[in-house]
Parts: structure tokens; sequence; C-alpha cells
């Protein structure tokens, strides 16, 4: 019978054993843990998913001689704080922009704004590849320049420089002439 330690080991040279055997040991807890802050079954699982994915990932990284269970409880602790800071940033903008629409509804815009996001949609794809991917990764999945920069193997600079090109190109190809462009423009680019 190994121990965690030795398991551990076993991990940073990639064994996918080790990996089972770790998720085996952890995973129920890790979940109740999500599970007793967040009071959500997806959310939790979705956690405990993303807290061993990032084990997996720092795995040449890890010292065998801290103890494994904190450094696992603090990636989980960390991800459900994001967790919370994003759908709490989320919930107060849509807040928002619902009171600011219901002041000032006009169907009109509504369609309008409708037509817009199908456009800047087709733009975007427009966009050469490397810089969709980044746009995407920095507007969609919401990750930091730098975060980019390490996923990519690029750096932060080319991250900036192909953001600030695709924000260009988006509003080149929208035009200037619309409240709704402009609208889009501060909340979205």
């Amino acid at each position: 019978m190994k121990t965690e330690k030795e398991i551990v080991e076993d991990l940073k040279e990639g064994l996918a054993s080790a990996f089972d055997r770790l998720f085996g040991a952890y995973s129920h807890k890790l979940y109740y843990f999500a599970f007793s802050i967040l009071k959500s079954k997806e959310d939790s699982e979705e956690i405990v998913q993303n807290t061993f994915f990032k084990v997996w990932e720092k795995r040449k990284s890890l010292n065998s001689n801290l103890s494994f269970k904190s450094f696992l409880f603090s990636v989980a602790y960390n991800s459900i704080v994001d967790l919370l800071r994003e759908r709490l940033k989320e919930r107060k903008y849509r807040e928002n922009i619902l009171n600011k629409a219901s002041v000032n509804y006009n169907l009109e815009e509504a369609v309008e704004f409708g037509d817009l996001l199908d456009n800047v949609e087709k733009i975007i794809k427009n966009l050469p590849p490397r810089k969709n991917e980044i746009y995407l990764l920095s507007r969609v999945d919401h990750l930091s320049y730098s975060e980019i920069a390490e996923k990519l193997n690029i750096s932060v600079k080319t991250v900036e420089n192909s953001i600030n090109f695709s924000i260009n190109f988006i509003k080149e190809r929208l035009g200037k002439d619309s409240l709704i462009i402009l609208l889009y423009t501060a909340l979205f680019l």
C-alpha cells in the first residue's frame, strides 16, 4: 500500500492510476465541501472537476512533501471564491441592464440590438483564427491576458495586441452611426 506522498510522486510522473486514486480518495469530500458553501449540486460537481483538472495541469510542480489534501482544498476554495465573484458580477450587471432597459425600453431598439449581436457574431467569425481564439478566451471565457498567454504559450503583449486588433476590427465593421452600436461597444468591447 503506497503512502499519499508516493502516490503524489507517481502523479508527478503522469501516472493516470495515481490520479484516479487521489480522485477516488478526495472527490466526495471535495464535493461536500463545495456543496456546503454553494448549495448547488451542479456547481459543486463543476468545482470538483475543475479542481482535479487544475491538479492534473500542475502535477509536475506538486510538492510531495506538503499536504496534498491542503493543496487540493485550497485550489477548490479559490475556485469557489472565483465562481461566487463571477456570479455576483453577473447578477449586478444583469440587474443594472434590466433596470435601465425597463426605463428606456424601445421595441425598435431591441430588434436593432438583436440584429447587432448577430452582426457582431459574424464579424468575430471573420477575425483571423488566432485572434478569434484570443478574443473569445478573453470576452467569452473571461480569462485574463496572462491566463490566455499561459494557455496559448504566447506573450501577454501578443494577447493585448490581438485584443486591440479585434476590437478595432469589430468597430470598423459596425460603423459609428447608431446609438445602439455605441451602447454595444461600451458594454462588450
